[in-house]
């Protein structure tokens, strides 16, 4: 089973996967059709999925805000969120 990875760059909607609110995630995709949504990184491993993650993260100054987070498909509490991504 390959393992998918979307990294989010939306502030809004990654405070919503930060705080586990799938139901404002999904509110927030359907009321703005214009939000730009990168296609999912599909990885063999979960191993190659976390090299990937720790790429994004490097270099990364820790007290700044989050400008990507990545949403990993073997993460349960993720996987609503990828779900919601993919239909939008």
């Amino acid at each position: 089973m390959s393992i998918k990875v979307c990294v989010l760059t939306d502030p809004i909607l990654i405070d919503f996967a930060q705080d586990g609110d799938i139901e404002g995630f999904k509110e927030y995709l359907d009321s703005d059709d214009t939000i730009y949504l990168n296609e999912p990184e599909t990885f063999d491993t979960e191993a190659e999925a976390l090299a990937y993650c720790a790429g994004i993260g490097y270099g990364k100054d820790e007290r700044g805000p989050v400008e990507r987070y990545p949403l990993r498909s073997f993460e349960p509490e993720n996987l609503p969120f990828i779900v919601a991504i993919e239909n939008y």
